[in-house]
């Protein structure tokens, strides 16, 4: 669902650049600004940079694997590289200009968000960390706190002038769809693993 999404969305972007729901996210943030709001946004927003999310994910890989749960550490990290390489394969290939009047430094083309897609690691991270938690209400708040840290995110950078809402949807469905595609390759790898075991320990 995620994958058809963003291919939509491409599609979308492609044929008509200046979207009336980019244009209406924009005019609500204009109406909700005020000193405070752009100050915490500014702050929220640097939690999508590469830099950031990378060596997060690499501690929860390194915790992963400490418990034994390889698999997933493996699915975290390829999952976080093809998000960047889609990413700006994606970039130069739709090659969007950023919008105007940005409140922050931006650079290189806008489509889709880079900060938007880094962010979707936090809720990948958490969902993979359930496994270490044993109570149901940790491991509900675990997700839910990743998966607010990547809304904040996305939403920092409409506030911001950064990106389009489209820009960032786009980045957030392109991020689910490959950390959800890595992790069906892990599952299918894994049951194959078992499969072959059974046979061999079969008489």
């Amino acid at each position: 669902m995620a994958l058809a999404v963003f291919v939509a969305l491409t599609i979308v972007v492609i044929s008509n650049p200046s979207l009336g729901a980019d244009a209406r996210a924009f005019h609500v943030a204009d109406e909700l600004r005020t000193p405070a709001l752009t100050q915490a946004a500014r702050d929220v927003t640097t939690l999508g940079l590469l830099a950031i999310v990378g060596p997060v994910l690499l501690v929860g890989a390194v915790l992963l694997i400490q418990h034994r749960r390889r698999a997933r550490a493996a699915a975290l990290l390829i999952g976080a590289a093809l998000t960047w390489i889609s990413v700006w394969i994606t970039k130069a290939a739709v090659d969007r200009p950023r919008p105007p009047a940005a409140l922050v430094h931006t650079s290189g083309q806008s489509y889709p968000s880079g900060h938007a897609a880094n962010s979707v690691g936090y809720l990948a991270l958490t969902i993979a960390l359930t496994v270490l938690i044993s109570s149901r209400i940790g491991r509900i708040a675990a997700v839910a706190v990743g998966a607010l840290l990547a809304a904040l995110v996305g939403l920092s950078r409409i506030y911001l002038r950064a990106h389009y809402a489209s820009d960032v949807l786009a980045g957030e469905a392109l991020a689910t769809a490959m950390y959800a595609l890595v992790t069906i390759g892990t599952l299918a790898w894994q049951s194959r693993g078992h499969s072959g075991e059974k046979a061999s320990a079969s008489p």
